[in-house]
């Protein structure tokens, strides 16, 4: 070997070991840095060459570079788990504030409401003519419809929370693959096609942090071509093709109505290059989605049909019953979209049915207390075809002697007296038609929505009608009202109004320990992933202090080599 050799291997020391110095330099500046992967120094001995014909000798090291430290299985696997438990975090937050609004460990949520109203109405039974207790009824009721209807608006607020939180994940998450689509750009420029041997290795923990943050609101797989670009899939719908964002939006699709409920208009989360629907119930998005049109609407629905019972099966009761003054006329509360359809068919306007049966009109004269009964038959039997329409029920009342029945333009009913000093009153209702119609009705109101104790009743507590067969003192229709905290609905498949709400609460308390219960173990399991991905990839400063002591020294001993080659080369110069 030639001195000159000599110092070509003590200066590829120098220069192998000053980049190894730079490398784990760069890996301690970001040891805090999110995202980061260290760099893994490689270093390789120079290429061999012959000293004669038996001999060989090396010529020095080489830096062959430095590369990230990943596992591509442990980033997937680790970007999933942070889709599961993003998702299952939201989920659980959305269910807590849904049990919030619910505020039943309170004692001031429903149930104490429910329990305070038919209790009313049970107390009123003990005195149906006293003006206190059918006052407490009418203001029980009055604070009842009044709850019902802010919750089921704290409800329509959350539903638009959500969609809100909805449009501004979507608009997150769009931003995030414009932002991928650049650094895919710009990757394959840095690495022209040489992909590790040349790799932009800021530029793809960029992309990394980019892919995770994406990974959170939804499921996906990445993919990387030839040129160093992801394209980007949610099962096999793709939102990046050749390295290019398809784009995400929120789309709106209208979803038929049930039992005759006009359609209502739903949001959803498209790709915008297509506008194909992404379904999955993953990720923030999917959680989102899912509480939308499967948890709150649930509860909504579920709200709606408690309000609906107590409102048809108190107007049930109600309309069989008679208050304190005789009334000459009443007028429907619902109206009917098609005055032509049975009445126990559903109806755009009519959210109340009726079935086959009968109920009692009584006319009489006011002054003198004399009346006369008339049965009037509901046919909704689905045989013959001549089941009760509105404009068929009012023909037979009208055909009653001393009545009028008409139907309004806008479908409302209308039963009135012949003359002024008429008495028009009604009981034993087995069809239910009266309160489908809203005639001698409690409640106004359908649902949650806008339930509220009838106006002429606020205004005048005597026509809350208690008793029954006209007797004086009489309190059956108390008592009935009374029963329905516990009696079965048909209107809720059989369940009593309170069973039925505290099926509610129940379920949505199941819901939410599922939910809490789901966010601690995925996030266990996005932790341990974590905990892995950085024994593997994370920076270890005791460790790149170490290597930086082992790098350091490996100069210095380059620096004494070539001090010691440069001695020799003086020496020699002296020789000569």
């Amino acid at each position: 070997m030639s001195l000159s050799s000599a110092l070509q291997i003590g200066r590829s020391g120098l220069l192998a070991h000053q980049r190894a110095i730079e490398v784990t330099g760069e890996n301690l500046a970001n040891v805090n840095t999110p995202g980061h992967h260290r760099r893994a120094v490689r270093l390789e001995p120079g290429r061999d060459v012959a000293l004669g014909r038996d001999h060989v000798l090396g010529t020095g090291v080489a830096f062959a570079g430095a590369e990230r430290v990943l596992d591509a299985a442990l980033e997937s696997r680790l970007r999933l788990a942070g889709t599961d438990a993003g998702g299952a975090a939201l989920t659980a937050g959305l269910l807590e504030q849904v049990e919030g609004l619910q505020n039943e460990l309170s004692g001031t949520g429903l149930s104490d409401r429910l329990t305070r109203y038919f209790d009313a109405w049970s107390q009123l039974s003990t005195g149906p003519e006293d003006p206190a207790l059918r006052s407490l009824v009418v203001e029980e009721a009055r604070g009842l419809a009044g709850f019902l209807n802010e919750l089921r608006g704290a409800y329509a607020e959350l539903e638009d929370q959500s969609l809100d939180q909805l449009g501004a994940s979507v608009a997150e998450a769009d931003a995030v693959l414009a932002e991928i689509e650049d650094l895919n750009g710009r990757i394959a420029t840095a690495e022209g096609g040489r992909g590790r041997a040349r790799e932009a290795a800021s530029l793809r923990d960029r992309r990394g942090v980019l892919l995770t943050r994406l990974a959170e609101t939804l499921p996906i797989t990445s993919t990387e071509d030839a040129s160093g670009k992801l394209n980007v899939h949610v099962g096999s719908q793709a939102l990046m093709l050749d390295g290019r964002s398809r784009g995400l939006t929120v789309a709106e699709r209208e979803v038929a109505g049930v039992d005759g409920a006009p359609p209502r208009v739903e949001s959803y989360v498209a790709i915008e290059a297509d506008g194909t629907p992404i379904e999955s119930q993953r990720g923030t998005l999917g959680a989102l989605q899912n509480f939308r049109t499967v948890e709150l609407r649930r509860s909504i629905e579920n709200l709606d049909d408690v309000a609906g019972a107590i409102a048809f099966e108190t107007n049930r009761a109600h309309a069989s019953s008679q208050g304190l003054v005789a009334q000459r006329s009443w007028t429907a509360i619902h109206r009917v979209a098609d005055a032509d359809l049975a009445l126990n068919l559903p109806d755009a306007d009519r959210a109340f049915a009726a079935s086959h049966g009968s109920f009692a009109v009584f006319v009489g004269d006011a002054a003198s207390g004399q009346r006369t009964r008339t049965t009037v038959a509901v046919d909704l039997d689905g045989l013959g075809g001549d089941d009760t329409t509105l404009n068929t029920l009012a023909a037979s009342l009208d055909a009653v002697d001393g009545l009028a029945a008409t139907v309004s333009p806008d479908g409302r009913l209308t039963i009135a007296g012949d003359t002024p000093g008429s008495a028009v009153s009604f009981g034993e209702d087995s069809s239910g038609v009266l309160a489908a119609l809203g005639i001698n009705a409690f409640f106004s109101g359908t649902d949650a929505t806008d339930l509220a104790v009838d106006a002429a009743v606020v205004g005048d507590p005597s026509r809350l009608a208690v008793g029954r067969d006209h007797r004086p003192g009489d309190n059956r229709g108390a008592l009935a009202v009374a029963a329905l905290a516990d009696g079965g609905s048909a209107r809720l498949g059989g369940r009593s109004i309170r069973q039925a709400w505290t099926n509610e609460v129940e379920t949505l308390a199941a819901a939410t320990s599922r939910a809490r219960d789901n966010a601690s173990s995925t996030a266990t399991v996005r932790e341990s992933l974590e905990a892995q991905q950085q024994a593997l990839s994370g920076v270890n400063s005791d460790e790149e202090a170490l290597a930086l002591l082992q790098y350091q020294r490996g100069y210095q001993a380059s620096a004494r080599f070539l001090s010691t080659v440069d001695e020799l080369t003086q020496e020699l110069l002296r020789l000569v």
